[in-house]
């Protein structure tokens, strides 16, 4: 993993990544989340470079979330799949895995955060087949100097990256009122 992050196209066989997003496309169950968080930047997610929201602003991520997807089907793929390649590349026998099942809609985002607190090692799988670079959605990821690495969210896409080696301030671009689908990802938190 170069600086604490890995991007591994093609990770699941193609019919399941598939069957995932068919299933993300026909789920019912989405909880809205609108999140405000007044003090995070102060403690959780503070950090010294002045391109990264300062302690007197708050924290503000819309998403949705299915708690119905995270069994199942998806729990099924992520243990065959997803833990065997985490605790390979992390070198560590990972027993705790905070899976989730996220969508975006038009307007949603992330502000800058890290996800240290949540576990040592992290994911991010996309399941959008069809997706451009200017309808948002965007994983921007801040380095050292005052540069981001940006990373388009690309079907059957898995991004690892190490919370050990880098806290990974990033947030999500806003989803535009002309993307055509939402965005779709299983998130993993693991220690």
């Amino acid at each position: 993993m170069k600086n604490g992050l890995l991007i591994i196209d093609d990770f699941l066989p193609t019919p399941i990544a598939e069957k995932l997003e068919y299933l993300y496309s026909i789920e019912k169950g989405w909880d809205f989340v609108d999140q405000v968080r007044e003090n995070h930047y102060k403690h959780v997610f503070k950090t010294n470079s002045p391109f990264f929201p300062n302690e007197n602003e708050s924290y503000l991520a819309k998403f949705s979330r299915s708690e119905v997807l995270e069994e199942g089907y998806v729990d099924e793929v992520f243990d065959t799949f997803f833990k065997p390649k985490l605790r390979e590349l992390s070198g560590k026998n990972l027993l705790e895995f905070d899976t989730r099942c996220y969508k975006l809609n038009k307007g949603d985002f992330y502000r800058t955060h890290m996800d240290d607190y949540a576990g040592t090692i992290g994911c991010v799988y996309y399941l959008n087949k069809t997706w451009c670079w200017d309808w948002g959605g965007i994983l921007h990821i801040g380095e050292k100097d005052d540069s981001l690495t940006s990373i388009f969210p690309k079907f059957n896409r898995l991004v690892i990256h190490d919370m050990q080696k880098f806290r990974f301030p990033h947030f999500i671009s806003p989803i535009t009122e002309y993307a055509k689908n939402s965005r779709y990802t299983i998130v993993s938190f693991n220690k």
